[in-house]
């Protein structure tokens, strides 16, 4: 199937090749697609650090801004800082933690490793960015980053802010204790002692002892009008004159001389707008001054019968005047003794009231400290306020959906690409030490021996004009290396592979396969002719090969070759051969005559074509002969027993044979292997 050198070589080309690119394609595609997934997270932040700058460890997370501010390239350390990126770790829940685990003994280290911070040109907004197998621990560590950086740089500012506020706060928070404590004090002292107000009047217990005090007042005043009543009754009694009777209310008299009164003043009001002769002639006016008769009338008539019951009360009022006396005195000696008995409890308040203002005192003084120190403070905040650092999330970093590496299209390219390169590397490389120089050849023209016959040398006799004749007419040619002499020319026919064999064997027909056979057994074209159903001996599985020079009565054995399974089964049951002494040919046709030559070769050619072998004009019988004698001499065969095999050879063949034998002791005939792969029965 490649009988050629160059096809040899296009198939070493081609499997060489095509193994070396599909290993490297097959081993960079593994390993580009086992590769994990690297995702990355970014987000942005404004960052003003102001006059505050926090000391951490040194990062060995990735940094960019050689441009920036000194400061902000500070803060850049920080973001990607040991210390910082363990804080977050720490506030991870649980599953995150596992997944940050995983990265390595180290995860901290591995989770700063794919931290990156750089600054845009001319700005001072940060990108942090971080690489990682997984998306949301990438995005979520950046954000979390950028919270435990502001709450970090605010605790730094704390710790950072000046002395004189660190000592204002200190005192506003002493004073307030104070204040606080003295107010407690106070609250507990008021609490203890029933203190209501700083007012004394507002308080209960001075109240209810004001009141004591100003009811006894009044009783004892009381007991005073009633003494002095009494005495003047009583001096009036022994005088002999009338005692004042007490002025009883009369609700007829009051309402006798409160519609007088109305009746007068209507009247009045009459008299100013009307002249005396027509209030005199008004009727309205008379019955006005008629009411106001009757109404003086019942007046006198009531005031008269006042005065007699006043006469009739008078020995009573006496006694009332004594019973009122000595009511006035019990309720004095009541409340004088009352009074007494919280004179004490008095004093006791008046003590406890001074010590509460006291505390009140005390307190002023400290809550005027304090008012003074937070005002201070508050001044000293608003000048800070303007050294405080801020930090603004300009854009929050979101979870990724492609992975940022790798790029898998992109590094199969590569890798197919490569392997295609290398391919061609290694086809070349082994090109390289599999080639075979060709020495020079000259074409020396020079009368031929035989001018009657062309084809000497090649194995056809004269008159032979075919296909196969023509296909090997070949000047004559001799291979000078310049070192040996020059050697007539040689001409061999071509060696077949076996695959080649094989798939002419399968091409063939029934009276070309036996004829293969018989020449790939060591048989001669002429010998395979010449060949009868008598020298077949199926006694000894023998097939006798006749001297060519022996005639036909007196033919006496030349060689013996072994019929093996496969040749004794096609000469048998294909051809039926009778008995030995039948004379009919092995390869005739039905008339029983001998098959010529020139069909058979042209046959062979035919079966060569359509088992595609290239150059199949080359597939000649001498061909299959010299294929199968280069398989023997091969194998280290003697040059004796070869020409046993294959029968007697010319001294240019020996030579070439003798020329492939391998270095090393030469085999007997029974020591080599006869069949060859192509022919072998299958097992």
């Amino acid at each position: 199937m490649f009988s050629s050198p160059a096809q040899r070589a296009n198939r070493r080309k081609f499997l060489v090749f095509s193994g070396t690119f599909l290993t490297l394609a097959a081993i960079g595609l593994f390993y580009s697609y086992s590769r994990p997934a690297i995702y990355l997270a970014s987000t942005r932040v404004q960052i003003n650090p102001g006059a505050v700058q926090v000391e951490a460890a040194v990062s060995t997370g990735g940094t960019q801004g050689a441009n920036a501010p000194r400061s902000l390239l500070n803060e850049l350390q920080v973001l990607t800082s040991r210390p910082l990126v363990k804080a977050v770790l720490e506030k991870m829940s649980g599953a995150q933690r596992d997944i940050a685990s995983q990265l390595g003994a180290d995860s901290v280290a591995a989770l700063q490793a794919g931290l990156q911070a750089k600054v845009a040109e001319g700005t001072n907004v940060v990108e942090v960015s971080s690489r990682g197998p997984d998306a949301a621990l990438a995005a979520m560590l950046v954000n979390e980053l950028v919270v435990a950086y502001t709450g970090q740089l605010n605790d730094a500012y704390a710790k950072t802010s000046n002395s004189s506020l660190t000592q204002i706060s200190d005192e506003v928070a002493q004073l307030t204790q104070k204040v606080q404590t003295q107010r407690r004090q106070m609250e507990d002292f008021r609490l203890r002692h029933n203190i209501v107000s700083f007012e004394r009047e507002e308080n209960e217990a001075l109240g209810r002892i004001k009141g004591q005090t100003e009811a006894l007042n009044k009783a004892q005043e009381k007991l005073a009008i009633a003494e002095g009543k009494l005495r003047a009754m009583t001096e009036s009694t022994a005088a002999g004159r009338p005692l004042a009777a007490p002025v009883r209310p009369n609700a007829t008299l009051d309402n006798l001389e409160q519609r007088a009164s109305q009746a007068r003043e209507e009247l009045s009001e009459m008299g100013r707008g009307f002249t005396p002769a027509y209030l005199a002639m008004d009727p309205r006016a008379r019955a006005v001054r008629n009411r106001l008769i009757e109404l003086e009338r019942q007046i006198v008539n009531q005031r008269q019968s006042n005065g007699q019951v006043a006469q009739s009360d008078q020995s009573s009022a006496l006694a009332d005047a004594r019973d009122e006396v000595n009511a006035a005195r019990d309720t004095v000696a009541r409340m004088t003794q009352q009074t007494a008995g919280n004179r004490g409890a008095l004093q006791q308040f008046a003590t406890h009231f001074n010590d509460f203002r006291i505390l009140r005192d005390e307190l002023a003084p400290l809550e005027s400290l304090l008012r003074d120190a937070t005002q201070r403070k508050a001044r000293q905040e608003a000048g800070e306020a303007a050294r405080r650092p801020s930090v603004r999330v300009v854009e929050p970093a979101f979870i990724p959906r492609e992975p940022w590496q790798p790029q898998y299209t992109r590094d199969a390219a590569i890798v197919l690409g490569g392997a295609f390169l290398l391919a061609l590397l290694a086809m070349w490389v082994v090109e390289l030490f599999n080639r075979i120089d060709t020495p020079p050849t000259w074409v020396v023209s020079q009368p031929s021996p035989y001018p009657n016959n062309p084809n000497y040398g090649l194995g056809y006799e004269p008159g032979q004009d075919n296909v196969a004749a023509l296909a090997h007419r070949r000047p004559l040619a001799v291979e000078y290396d310049g070192r040996a002499p020059m050697l007539p020319p040689i001409n061999y026919p071509r060696e077949l592979l076996q695959e080649e064999l094989a798939s002419i064997l399968t091409n063939a027909s029934p009276t070309v396969l036996l004829f293969v056979h018989l020449l790939l057994r060591g048989v001669s074209p002429e010998e395979a002719i010449a060949l009868r159903g008598s020298d077949v001996n199926t006694a000894t599985q023998t097939l006798h090969i006749a001297n060519s020079q022996e005639g036909d009565d007196t033919r006496t054995t030349a060689r013996d070759i072994p019929l093996d399974s496969t040749l004794h089964k096609m000469i048998v049951n294909t051809f039926k051969v009778t008995p030995a002494g039948d004379a009919q040919p092995l390869l005739g046709d039905t008339n029983a005559k001998p098959a010529a030559l020139n069909d058979l070769t042209t046959e062979l050619i035919y079966a060569a074509h359509d088992a595609s072998v290239d150059q199949p004009a080359e597939v000649t019988p001498e061909a299959l002969r010299h294929t199968y004698a280069a398989f023997l001499a091969r194998q280290g065969i003697r040059m004796a027993d070869l020409a046993r095999a294959v029968g007697q050879m010319s001294t240019a063949q020996a030579t070439i044979y003798s020329a492939m034998a391998p270095a090393g002791k030469r085999l007997g005939l029974e020591q080599v292997e006869r069949l060859m792969p192509a022919v072998r029965p299958a097992t």
